[in-house]
């Protein structure tokens, strides 16, 4: 079986580079053999493993020269999650820690959710997420700490041998505390979801704007971990019997003014203000979340029929180890 899988996902791979190749896309080279000393993946689907508890039995097969037909290890896994059935097991190599890891795709008892309310959400750096529903609120999660604990590692980094044991370690090591702050914001904003009865959220893709922007912002969007964030809101939501969408184009959304249309980089005044000439002010991630939302759903949440633009009320939240904090207003 896991031969199989093994043959469909190059197949899939092949499948991929001429489809890319056929629209133009030709800087990717064609899938080729893994090298000697770089471990691949093994794959198992509905057989070849048991599952009792946490503990995970995998088949080996029978023709091993050394007599061994199987092997077991114990997993973690969320006990909040109520699932059917293992659809997929993977066992992979994290070459950053050295360690072997079990990756389970499960089929979860889907929820039923009545919401009907829309939102957009604008990924960014300093703001991780700025969040417009579709009754003017606005919810601003800060990347600050995301934005820290990178730094710091990366000063760590400096002083090691890339690839050594220690530099693996290290890089594990934040790649964990980035993501478990990314869960902290995406759990938190999911459960703000539910209380406002959202069925439907969309977020901006960045596959286009990677083609667009120069080396150096390419290498710090790429390192920066936006498909992690997008995968855990599709999840999250896909359990809460919400709807995520990632295929709204976001070409122009920064640049572009909500309340008039027109399109200037220079009305950015700085990192956290937008200024248009028509008088529309705004936070510079705000507007772009507007401008995701009308594209996304061909409506504007602040737009009146008179053509009267108005002034979002915005909430910020920022992280914490221990959670998302709204700050006190005094």
């Amino acid at each position: 079986m896991s031969v199989q899988l093994t043959r469909d996902e190059v197949r899939e791979a092949f499948k991929s580079f001429f489809s890319l190749k056929k629209v133009g896309v030709t800087k990717h080279n064609a899938p080729g053999f893994r090298s000697k000393n770089q471990l691949s993946p093994i794959k198992y689907v509905q057989s070849g493993y048991i599952i009792e508890g946490n503990k995970v039995t995998i088949s080996l097969g029978r023709k091993r020269g050394d007599g061994v037909k199987n092997v077991s290890f114990s997993i973690s896994y969320r006990k909040d999650i109520n699932f059917e059935r293992v659809r997929q097991l993977t066992i992979t190599y994290d070459k950053k820690c050295g360690q072997l890891e079990a990756r389970l795709v499960v089929e979860v008892c889907e929820k039923a959710n009545d919401g009907i309310k829309k939102v957009a959400i604008d990924v960014g750096e300093t703001v991780l997420m700025a969040c417009i529903f579709d009754d003017g609120k606005v919810f601003l999660y800060s990347g600050r700490l995301i934005k820290s604990v990178r730094r710091y590692w990366q000063k760590v980094r400096k002083n090691l041998k890339t690839n050594s044991q220690r530099w693996k370690q290290i890089s594990h090591r934040e790649n964990r505390q980035v993501e478990q702050l990314l869960h902290i914001a995406t759990t938190h904003f999911i459960e703000q979801c539910l209380e406002n009865k959202v069925g439907e959220i969309a977020v901006g893709n960045l596959n286009g704007i990677r083609k667009n922007i120069n080396f150096n912002d390419s290498m710090r969007l790429h390192a920066w971990p936006y498909r992690k964030l997008i995968e855990m809101l599709k999840y999250k939501g896909a359990l809460a019997g919400i709807m995520v969408r990632d295929d709204i184009n976001e070409s122009r959304t920064s640049i572009t003014c909500h309340a008039c249309g027109k399109v200037l980089a220079s009305n950015r005044v700085y990192r956290g203000l937008y200024k248009c000439s028509c008088g529309w002010k705004v936070h510079a991630d705000i507007n772009g979340a507007l401008n995701i939302f009308e594209k996304a759903y061909k409506v504007s949440p602040l737009k009146g029929s008179s053509g009267f633009v108005a002034k979002p009320a915005a909430v910020s939240f920022y992280l914490g180890w221990n959670g998302v904090a709204e700050p006190i207003h005094k």
